[in-house]
């Protein structure tokens, strides 16, 4: 089962990376949590994180933390504006993601430059 979670969320974020989701196994009723915001239904999710990736530069897997269905996955988002840490939380089921809750740590530096662009 570990290996099959890791898979399922390695999925995502090479998906991620290559600005292409198409192949991410996300159950068609998967949820998104973060920074204030909730999506439900993987179109809305897909449409919900497209405008991100012309800043997406690369993804760097830091660990991941596997507990039975569930994975808490460190990684540093790179992107036009410099990295990003994130720890996101997936619960995968029969190969699928059902639910990720995103926590991402943006810096003052990160957050200034984005704002001035």
């Amino acid at each position: 089962m570990r290996k099959d979670v890791i898979g399922a969320v390695e999925a995502y974020l090479h998906g991620l990376a290559a600005k292409d989701l198409s192949a991410a196994p996300l159950h068609p009723d998967v949820e998104w949590q973060g920074s204030g915001t909730w999506i439900r239904g993987v179109t809305t999710l897909r449409a919900t994180l497209a405008p991100l990736f012309p800043a997406i530069t690369g993804i760097q897997v830091v660990r991941h933390i596997v507990d039975g269905e569930w994975c808490a996955t460190m990684f540093n988002l790179e992107t036009a504006y410099g990295t990003i840490p994130v720890f996101d939380s997936f619960h995968v089921v029969a190969g699928k993601i059902v639910s990720i809750q995103n926590y991402l740590q943006v810096n003052v530096k990160l957050a200034r430059s984005t704002a001035a662009s």
